[in-house]
Protein backbone atom coordinates (compact mmCIF):
# COMPACT_ATOMS: atom_id res chain seq x y z
CA UNK A 1 0.00 0.00 0.00
CA UNK A 2 1.67 3.13 -1.65
CA UNK A 3 -0.96 5.57 -1.23
CA UNK A 4 -4.34 6.22 0.17
CA UNK A 5 -6.49 9.24 -0.21
CA UNK A 6 -9.40 9.70 2.33
CA UNK A 7 -12.48 11.94 1.82
CA UNK A 8 -13.55 14.30 4.70
CA UNK A 9 -16.76 15.74 4.82
CA UNK A 10 -15.53 18.50 7.11
CA UNK A 11 -12.11 20.88 7.55
CA UNK A 12 -12.78 21.63 11.09
CA UNK A 13 -12.26 18.13 12.63
CA UNK A 14 -11.67 14.56 11.25
CA UNK A 15 -14.46 12.24 11.46
CA UNK A 16 -13.83 8.60 12.28
CA UNK A 17 -12.91 7.65 8.31
CA UNK A 18 -10.45 9.88 8.54
CA UNK A 19 -8.88 8.68 11.89
CA UNK A 20 -8.65 5.09 10.16
CA UNK A 21 -7.11 6.56 6.88
CA UNK A 22 -4.60 8.35 9.48
CA UNK A 23 -3.32 5.37 11.26
CA UNK A 24 -3.53 2.73 8.30
CA UNK A 25 -1.46 5.42 6.64
CA UNK A 26 1.26 5.10 9.12
CA UNK A 27 1.15 1.52 9.73
CA UNK A 28 1.74 0.91 6.70
CA UNK A 29 4.06 3.58 5.60
CA UNK A 30 1.70 4.78 2.99
CA UNK A 31 1.33 8.78 1.65
CA UNK A 32 -1.93 9.68 2.53
CA UNK A 33 -3.90 12.42 0.89
CA UNK A 34 -7.07 14.55 2.59
CA UNK A 35 -9.49 15.47 -0.02
CA UNK A 36 -12.15 17.55 0.47
CA UNK A 37 -15.10 18.37 -1.69
CA UNK A 38 -17.02 22.10 -2.29
CA UNK A 39 -20.06 22.14 -3.73
CA UNK A 40 -19.81 24.30 -6.93
CA UNK A 41 -21.72 27.64 -6.75
CA UNK A 42 -23.01 28.18 -10.61
CA UNK A 43 -26.43 26.56 -9.79
CA UNK A 44 -27.77 28.91 -7.12
CA UNK A 45 -31.01 30.26 -8.08
CA UNK A 46 -33.20 32.95 -6.25
CA UNK A 47 -33.57 36.57 -5.09
CA UNK A 48 -30.19 38.22 -5.72
CA UNK A 49 -29.81 39.52 -2.41
CA UNK A 50 -29.98 35.75 -1.13
CA UNK A 51 -27.85 34.69 -3.80
CA UNK A 52 -25.07 37.31 -2.88
CA UNK A 53 -25.19 36.13 0.64
CA UNK A 54 -24.79 32.59 -0.31
CA UNK A 55 -21.94 32.82 -2.84
CA UNK A 56 -20.07 35.03 -0.24
CA UNK A 57 -20.62 32.19 2.60
CA UNK A 58 -19.32 29.90 0.15
CA UNK A 59 -15.93 31.23 -0.88
CA UNK A 60 -15.37 31.62 2.55
CA UNK A 61 -16.19 28.06 3.19
CA UNK A 62 -14.24 27.53 0.41
CA UNK A 63 -11.02 29.91 1.74
CA UNK A 64 -10.86 28.01 5.11
CA UNK A 65 -10.95 24.62 3.43
CA UNK A 66 -7.88 25.28 1.49
CA UNK A 67 -6.01 26.71 4.40
CA UNK A 68 -7.05 23.81 6.43
CA UNK A 69 -3.97 21.87 4.80
CA UNK A 70 -1.01 22.80 7.45
CA UNK A 71 -3.52 21.83 10.27
CA UNK A 72 -4.35 18.37 8.65
CA UNK A 73 -0.34 17.84 7.95
CA UNK A 74 0.23 18.41 11.73
CA UNK A 75 -2.39 16.54 12.74
CA UNK A 76 -1.73 13.42 10.94
CA UNK A 77 2.29 13.87 11.04
CA UNK A 78 1.33 13.38 15.48
CA UNK A 79 0.22 10.01 14.13
CA UNK A 80 2.36 9.03 12.56
CA UNK A 81 2.30 9.52 8.69
CA UNK A 82 5.17 10.41 6.84
CA UNK A 83 3.96 12.15 4.31
CA UNK A 84 0.38 13.57 4.45
CA UNK A 85 -1.38 16.42 1.94
CA UNK A 86 -4.39 18.12 1.77
CA UNK A 87 -6.55 18.93 -1.32
CA UNK A 88 -9.72 20.59 -2.04
CA UNK A 89 -11.69 20.17 -5.20
CA UNK A 90 -14.72 22.05 -6.68
CA UNK A 91 -17.78 19.94 -7.84
CA UNK A 92 -19.07 16.74 -7.65
CA UNK A 93 -18.36 14.35 -4.42
CA UNK A 94 -17.95 11.02 -7.15
CA UNK A 95 -16.17 12.74 -9.57
CA UNK A 96 -13.48 13.91 -7.27
CA UNK A 97 -13.13 10.91 -5.73
CA UNK A 98 -12.99 9.17 -8.91
CA UNK A 99 -10.15 11.07 -9.98
CA UNK A 100 -8.25 10.64 -7.03
CA UNK A 101 -8.93 6.89 -6.73
CA UNK A 102 -7.44 6.59 -10.11
CA UNK A 103 -3.89 8.51 -8.88
CA UNK A 104 -4.07 6.53 -5.04
CA UNK A 105 -4.26 2.45 -4.23
CA UNK A 106 -7.36 2.85 -2.69
CA UNK A 107 -10.17 5.47 -1.08
CA UNK A 108 -11.09 5.51 2.14
CA UNK A 109 -14.59 7.02 2.95
CA UNK A 110 -17.68 7.42 5.52
CA UNK A 111 -19.49 3.51 5.48
CA UNK A 112 -23.23 2.34 6.22
CA UNK A 113 -24.78 4.89 3.44
CA UNK A 114 -28.57 4.25 3.68
CA UNK A 115 -29.80 2.51 0.55
CA UNK A 116 -31.00 4.02 -2.23
CA UNK A 117 -29.96 7.67 -0.97
CA UNK A 118 -28.15 10.69 -1.59
CA UNK A 119 -25.22 9.48 0.44
CA UNK A 120 -24.99 5.87 -1.21
CA UNK A 121 -24.54 7.66 -4.64
CA UNK A 122 -20.55 8.50 -4.49
CA UNK A 123 -20.00 5.63 -3.28
CA UNK A 124 -22.14 3.61 -5.34
CA UNK A 125 -20.25 6.05 -8.15
CA UNK A 126 -16.66 5.60 -6.99
CA UNK A 127 -16.86 1.21 -6.67
CA UNK A 128 -18.44 0.77 -9.92
CA UNK A 129 -15.59 2.98 -11.46
CA UNK A 130 -13.38 0.10 -10.34
CA UNK A 131 -11.80 1.96 -7.55
CA UNK A 132 -10.69 0.31 -4.29
CA UNK A 133 -12.17 1.66 -1.49
CA UNK A 134 -12.38 1.14 1.97
CA UNK A 135 -15.33 1.94 4.06
CA UNK A 136 -15.83 3.02 7.65
CA UNK A 137 -18.61 3.34 9.69
CA UNK A 138 -18.73 6.35 11.60
CA UNK A 139 -19.98 4.85 15.37
CA UNK A 140 -17.38 2.17 15.17
CA UNK A 141 -13.69 2.16 17.15
CA UNK A 142 -11.54 1.34 13.83
CA UNK A 143 -7.81 1.39 15.00
CA UNK A 144 -6.57 1.45 11.31
CA UNK A 145 -3.81 -1.55 12.11
CA UNK A 146 -5.43 -4.63 10.50
CA UNK A 147 -4.43 -7.24 12.63
CA UNK A 148 -7.26 -9.87 11.46
CA UNK A 149 -8.85 -9.59 8.14
CA UNK A 150 -11.79 -11.64 6.92
CA UNK A 151 -11.92 -12.30 3.19
CA UNK A 152 -14.88 -13.07 1.52
CA UNK A 153 -14.97 -14.63 -1.26
CA UNK A 154 -17.59 -16.33 -3.80
CA UNK A 155 -15.37 -16.72 -7.30
CA UNK A 156 -16.83 -13.33 -9.31
CA UNK A 157 -14.34 -11.33 -10.93
CA UNK A 158 -15.34 -8.52 -8.16
CA UNK A 159 -14.14 -10.57 -4.96
CA UNK A 160 -11.05 -11.90 -7.57
CA UNK A 161 -9.99 -8.11 -7.54
CA UNK A 162 -10.78 -7.40 -4.12
CA UNK A 163 -8.88 -10.28 -2.95
CA UNK A 164 -6.00 -8.98 -5.07
CA UNK A 165 -6.10 -5.31 -4.00
CA UNK A 166 -6.12 -6.58 -0.38
CA UNK A 167 -3.04 -7.94 -0.77
CA UNK A 168 -0.57 -5.59 0.98
CA UNK A 169 -3.10 -5.19 3.54
CA UNK A 170 -3.50 -9.23 4.07
CA UNK A 171 0.26 -10.04 4.19
CA UNK A 172 0.69 -7.49 6.79
CA UNK A 173 -2.35 -9.07 8.65
CA UNK A 174 -1.57 -11.59 12.01
CA UNK A 175 -4.16 -13.93 10.58
CA UNK A 176 -6.56 -14.10 7.71
CA UNK A 177 -9.97 -16.25 7.34
CA UNK A 178 -11.76 -16.78 4.32
CA UNK A 179 -15.45 -17.43 3.62
CA UNK A 180 -16.50 -18.74 0.50
CA UNK A 181 -19.18 -20.96 -1.04
CA UNK A 182 -19.53 -24.94 -1.05
CA UNK A 183 -17.65 -26.14 -3.80
CA UNK A 184 -19.21 -27.01 -7.08
CA UNK A 185 -19.45 -30.94 -8.25
CA UNK A 186 -17.34 -30.88 -11.13
CA UNK A 187 -14.90 -32.84 -12.81
CA UNK A 188 -12.21 -30.71 -13.42
CA UNK A 189 -10.32 -28.82 -10.95
CA UNK A 190 -11.31 -25.38 -10.35
CA UNK A 191 -9.68 -22.73 -12.56
CA UNK A 192 -8.78 -20.12 -8.91
CA UNK A 193 -8.18 -21.54 -5.47
CA UNK A 194 -7.98 -18.56 -3.23
CA UNK A 195 -7.00 -20.52 -0.34
CA UNK A 196 -3.97 -21.63 -2.65
CA UNK A 197 -3.39 -18.24 -3.87
CA UNK A 198 -2.92 -16.79 -0.30
CA UNK A 199 -0.79 -19.49 1.21
CA UNK A 200 1.43 -19.19 -2.03
CA UNK A 201 1.65 -15.59 -0.81
CA UNK A 202 2.82 -16.04 2.43
CA UNK A 203 -0.81 -14.94 4.13
CA UNK A 204 -1.92 -17.27 6.79
CA UNK A 205 -5.11 -18.49 6.46
CA UNK A 206 -6.22 -19.22 9.92
CA UNK A 207 -9.72 -20.33 9.17
CA UNK A 208 -12.03 -21.11 6.15
CA UNK A 209 -15.59 -21.71 6.30
CA UNK A 210 -18.17 -22.21 3.81
CA UNK A 211 -21.33 -19.56 3.47
CA UNK A 212 -24.08 -21.77 1.61
CA UNK A 213 -26.83 -18.93 1.22
CA UNK A 214 -26.80 -15.97 -1.11
CA UNK A 215 -28.46 -12.62 -1.63
CA UNK A 216 -29.20 -10.40 1.75
CA UNK A 217 -28.61 -13.70 4.13
CA UNK A 218 -25.32 -14.31 2.84
CA UNK A 219 -24.53 -10.41 3.67
CA UNK A 220 -25.54 -10.98 6.92
CA UNK A 221 -23.86 -14.17 7.37
CA UNK A 222 -20.89 -12.56 6.38
CA UNK A 223 -21.38 -9.93 8.53
CA UNK A 224 -21.84 -11.98 11.26
CA UNK A 225 -18.88 -14.44 10.75
CA UNK A 226 -16.74 -11.16 10.81
CA UNK A 227 -17.60 -10.37 14.40
CA UNK A 228 -17.50 -13.76 15.36
CA UNK A 229 -13.64 -13.68 14.26
CA UNK A 230 -13.39 -10.13 15.79
CA UNK A 231 -11.90 -9.22 12.61
CA UNK A 232 -10.88 -5.72 11.65
CA UNK A 233 -11.38 -5.40 8.24
CA UNK A 234 -14.10 -7.14 5.86
CA UNK A 235 -13.03 -8.05 2.13
CA UNK A 236 -15.05 -8.46 -0.37
CA UNK A 237 -16.46 -7.99 -3.89
CA UNK A 238 -18.76 -4.96 -4.80
CA UNK A 239 -21.88 -6.52 -6.81
CA UNK A 240 -23.44 -3.88 -8.90
CA UNK A 241 -24.64 -2.86 -12.15
CA UNK A 242 -25.34 0.40 -14.32
CA UNK A 243 -29.21 0.79 -15.65
CA UNK A 244 -30.12 3.26 -18.03
CA UNK A 245 -31.43 6.09 -15.43
CA UNK A 246 -29.26 4.91 -12.83
CA UNK A 247 -27.80 2.10 -11.40
CA UNK A 248 -27.20 0.24 -8.32
CA UNK A 249 -26.06 -2.76 -5.76
CA UNK A 250 -26.78 -5.96 -5.12
CA UNK A 251 -28.42 -7.45 -2.65
CA UNK A 252 -25.46 -9.04 -0.57
CA UNK A 253 -23.32 -5.93 -1.51
CA UNK A 254 -26.30 -3.85 -0.19
CA UNK A 255 -26.78 -5.44 2.69
CA UNK A 256 -23.38 -5.60 4.33
CA UNK A 257 -22.91 -1.50 3.13
CA UNK A 258 -25.65 -0.53 5.21
CA UNK A 259 -25.37 -3.15 8.21
CA UNK A 260 -21.56 -3.17 8.68
CA UNK A 261 -19.74 -2.57 12.19
CA UNK A 262 -16.31 -3.08 10.70
CA UNK A 263 -14.05 -1.34 7.94
CA UNK A 264 -15.10 -2.93 4.22
CA UNK A 265 -12.74 -3.42 1.67
CA UNK A 266 -14.80 -3.06 -1.56
CA UNK A 267 -13.61 -3.60 -4.99
CA UNK A 268 -16.19 -3.96 -8.08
Amino acid sequence: MYDIVVHSPDFRHWPASVRFAARLAADTRAGLTGLYVAAPTSSLAGPPHLVQEALAYAQDELQQAMLAGPAFASWAAALGVRDARWQVALGAVAEALVLAGHWHDVVVMKGNPPPCSIEERPVLETLLSGVACILVPAAAFSPGRVAHAVVAWDGSPASNRALHGALPLLAAADSVSLLQPPPEPRARRPLFDPLAHLRARGIAVAHVEIVPESGESAGEHLLASAADEHADLLVLGANGCRRPGGCSFGATTRAVLSQSHLPLFLRH
